[in-house]
């Protein structure tokens, strides 16, 4: 049995699926997480594969809010 428990860098590896499209958006580069409570209130993906810097933002970026994920399957994410 796999372990129930996912860390970010298992998130980073799974493509994100738009579920009406069925395209590919693209690959988690970060987690939005309330200081408060510590929840996760969105993902940021990064429409393509290409080098991205961890100290710039990236125009291309999307944001999906977390409660629009509907699952987090073994390869992708939906």
């Amino acid at each position: 049995m796999k372990d129930s428990i996912m860390t970010l860098s298992d998130i980073e590896e799974k493509d994100v699926i738009n579920v009406v499209t069925g395209e590919r958006i693209g690959f988690v580069s970060s987690l939005r997480i309330d200081p408060n409570s510590g929840q996760i209130i969105a993902i940021t993906v990064q429409p393509s594969m290409r080098f991205v810097s961890f100290f710039s933002k990236d125009a291309s970026a999307v944001v999906v809010p977390w409660n629009q994920i509907l699952k987090i399957g073994e390869d992708v994410i939906i």
